[in-house]
């Protein structure tokens, strides 16, 4: 196979991977408001479940990094994700009272929070410098896909079968068939010189990057209190039906695909900077927007543009901007960089959910929710303002590719 067959057959995997993934976040959503009924629950209770799986999710993130730039990054990936395939499975069947959904979900979290530093460190190392954006963006592809899959699957299976578990364990069935594919058809990639303890502190000291991650959690907090929140918010302040707000939803994801391809390409082309400071307040002021709108019309009209402009179509950029730096600066230690990177930004899963169940316990609206997240993501465009191009960086690509090892 030749190595263009083969990068090409990566990012499909990678993809579809990521769409997996994401059905099985993103199929809980739309049932919250059916578990919360179910077990009784309070907002904040309700909203410590997504913060479950993302507490061990970040938590996962840096051990991750580290384990793949040792043993190997596709022996991490494939032994977390069949973990995650059990956690979904787990959920389905044995999920039967509040304390162990808590710890099943986070068993979930806890499998798939290998899979973000264990494949863009994969990528980093397997594509050209010049294409590196673009397969961020398919790669990215898979998110919007499985975000939309598991919006709009959930709130049918749940209505077919009268049990909101059904969606899981439809799900845990290729989600524990993805590791197969992933063991047959991957190489691992391993620096042969190892991590060591003065590369993670020098990292950890980055400012460039640091400012990246600290822009990465605005961002992403604002995304979360959409996704996680969103079809709550629909439902019971806007009027829409459990199908319906899991359907608008999915609208975000779909329009993301082609703005996620177009700017993953553009900023090959003309720099991540430029666009990360056009894409954010954009992002900042349709969040807010969101909020105050009560026409239906106008509700997608503002999804489909946080789909074009939001963090679903700016991921491609600012992990690119991220391995522009990794590949010049550290090398052996990719799977470290994008550990520290996505559990920065992950960090926002854990706390926006939680906070935003206490704010509608505390207002009765998830209001005030939304303007928070569209605050947070207007610092995070303050933030990435203050980060220079890498431009330089992309030439490092061969210094890593020498002294990569695959098997």
């Amino acid at each position: 196979m030749s190595e263009r067959s083969y990068i090409f057959r990566t990012v499909v995997l990678f993809s579809l991977g990521w769409a997996i993934l994401y059905a099985d976040r993103t199929v809980l959503y739309p049932m919250l408001s059916i578990i919360a009924d179910d077990f009784q629950l309070s907002g904040a209770e309700t909203g410590l479940i997504t913060s479950a799986y993302f507490s061990l999710y970040v938590l996962m993130q840096i051990p991750t990094g580290i384990l793949g730039d040792r043993l190997g990054l596709k022996r991490i990936l494939v032994v977390s994700y069949f973990l995650a395939g059990l956690g979904m499975l787990a959920v389905g069947l044995f999920a039967t009272e509040y304390r162990l959904l808590l710890l099943l979900v986070g068993l979930h979290g806890l499998g798939a929070g290998s899979f973000y530093p264990a494949v863009y460190g994969m990528t980093m190392a397997t594509v050209p410098a010049a294409m590196r954006g673009i397969s961020s963006a398919l790669v990215n592809c898979g998110m919007s896909l499985g975000l939309a899959l598991g919006l709009v699957i959930s709130g049918p299976l749940y209505l077919a079968a009268q049990n909101w578990r059904i969606p899981f364990l439809v799900l845990a069935v290729p989600t524990l068939l993805m590791p197969i594919l992933f063991a047959r058809y991957l190489r691992d990639t391993r620096p042969v010189v190892s991590l060591t303890p003065v590369a993670f502190r020098a990292i950890l000291k980055d400012a460039r990057l640091m400012r990246i991650n600290a822009a990465l959690f605005c961002s992403m907090y604002g995304f979360w209190v959409v996704v996680t929140w969103g079809p709550t918010f629909f439902q019971t302040e806007r009027g829409l039906g459990l199908t319906l707000s899991g359907l608008y939803l999915g609208v975000v994801a779909v329009s993301a695909i082609p703005a996620a391809l177009y700017l993953g390409r553009l900023s090959d082309r003309i720099g991540r900077r430029k666009i990360s400071t056009i894409l954010l307040p954009l992002s900042a002021l349709t969040v807010l927007m969101l909020a105050g709108v009560r026409s239906q019309p106008l509700l997608v009209g503002l999804l489909i543009i946080y789909g074009l402009v939001g963090k679903l179509a700016w991921d491609p950029v600012v992990v690119a901007w991220t391995g522009d730096y990794a590949l010049r600066d550290y090398p052996d230690s990719l799977g470290t960089v994008i550990g520290i990177y996505n559990f920065s930004g992950m960090l926002s899963a854990v706390v926006a959910p939680l906070i935003s169940g206490l704010i509608r316990d505390y207002t009765g609206s998830l209001l005030a929710a939304f303007y928070m997240g569209a605050v947070l993501i207007f610092i995070g465009f303050l933030l990435i303002r203050t980060v220079p191009e890498a431009a330089a960086a992309r030439t490092g690509q061969e210094n890593l590719l020498s002294k990569v090892h695959s098997d």
